[in-house]
């Protein structure tokens, strides 16, 4: 299917491929969510709470990710463009805000900001492209928001009880209209073409927004050792944290170059349509590690319940996992060893409840310890090969 829409404020793919200041300045406003979110897993460590707080984190997730392909398929010069930026930023503030109590007194905020900025964007984009005659595409993300978003206000007007159930089908409806390209009635769907003209700045949003993610696991495992009793096991738990950051980044780095590249010169369709989905799973982790580190600073020795576990373990395992996704959908990789080293950490999980928490995370770290260094004999030997 090709494309006869008009794209004339579309991004001109010989521009620079660094983010604007307002791009950058946007991502920080990410920094108090992640923050909130990570808090709000390590106060709640209950199935309920931890699937609760990961409809959140999911909701936060996608806000940015929609955000990113507005200013990569649009001209980020475009006035309407930059007020976009702003007022998401404005709209992010208050669903951080809102997180805390976003499952008591402050659930109809949480809705009504996440509503508020995705029909706010498609409104003002659709007035301001209209001249141009370049509105359509905003039309098919307006018309699924407005059917999730009668969900979401449902859910935060609701209970508890039926607040959960309707946010996670507002959320199912949010994802799964982008993996069908927005179908919408009058309009059918987004161009395949329109998803392969992609530039260079897309990963590096992506990268960019990862590092930041890092960079609150740091943070938090920083302010939760500054604040609490210094004690031996305190004091290696905090150290795990920051060692763990640095695996991560590690893990992280590795082929970032070569994804990008990729990324935007020979599997763009592939990229642009996959990467929210992928990276949802790699941030999930990274927050996750931060709520498990949390817990483990506060209370180091004692059992570990198995929802601590999940955090502890899962959060490693979901970034491993999601960074494996951007090497085997743009890579075509899929590192054995890797695997193996995850079903090691998976494989011991039933056995972990048994061992106190600081243990756990010792567990956690050997095997990303094992993962960099066979990631590393990996490249070597495909270096020398080549």
């Amino acid at each position: 299917m090709t494309s006869t829409e008009p794209t004339e404020p579309r991004r001109n793919p010989k521009s620079s491929n660094r983010a604007t200041l307002l791009e950058l300045f946007f991502d920080v406003f990410y920094v108090a969510m992640f923050a909130q979110l990570s808090m709000q897993l390590a106060e709640h460590p209950t199935w309920d709470g931890l699937g609760q707080r990961l409809i959140l984190l999911l909701a936060a997730w996608w806000t940015w990710s929609v955000t990113a392909v507005t200013t990569e398929f649009y001209d980020p010069g475009l006035r309407a463009i930059q007020t976009v930026i702003a007022t998401t930023m404005f709209g992010v503030t208050l669903m951080a805000v809102a997180v805390p109590g976003a499952y008591d007194g402050r659930g109809l905020l949480f809705a009504g900001a996440y509503v508020g900025l995705h029909l706010g964007r498609g409104t003002l984009l659709i007035v301001a492209l209209r001249p141009r005659r370049a509105h359509v595409r905003e039309q098919r993300f307006l018309f699924w928001f407005v059917l999730s978003g009668a969900l979401w206000i449902a859910g935060g007007l609701s209970g508890p009880g039926w607040r959960t159930g309707l946010w996670a089908s507002a959320l199912a409806v949010d994802y799964a209209a982008s993996a069908l390209r927005y179908p919408t009635p009058g309009r059918g769907r987004i161009p395949l073409d329109q998803y392969a003209r992609l530039s260079v700045h897309f990963g590096e949003r992506y990268q960019q927004i990862a590092i930041l993610a890092l960079g609150e696991l740091t943070l938090m495992a920083t302010l939760q050792f500054a604040i609490a009793n210094y004690t031996p096991a305190r004091t290696v738990a905090f150290l795990a944290a920051i060692v763990t950051a640095l695996l991560f980044w590690q893990i992280y780095v590795l082929q970032s170059n070569k994804l990008v590249d990729r990324s935007a010169h020979r599997q763009p369709r592939r990229a642009v349509r996959l990467a929210p989905y992928v990276y949802s799973v790699l941030i999930t982790g990274v927050i996750a590690t931060s709520a498990g580190m949390d817990l483990v600073l506060h209370e180091p020795m004692g059992s570990t319940p198995a929802t601590w576990i999940v955090l502890i373990v899962g959060g490693p395992v979901l970034f491993v996992l999601g960074r494996m996704g951007s090497e085997y959908v743009l890579l075509g990789q899929l590192p054995p060893s890797r695997l193996a080293w995850l079903a090691l950490l998976v494989g011991s999980t039933p056995a972990l409840a048994l061992l106190a928490p600081i243990l756990v995370v010792a567990l956690a770290v050997c095997v990303l310890v094992g993962i960099t260094v066979t990631d590393s004999r990996r490249i070597r030997r495909a270096a020398l090969a080549g």
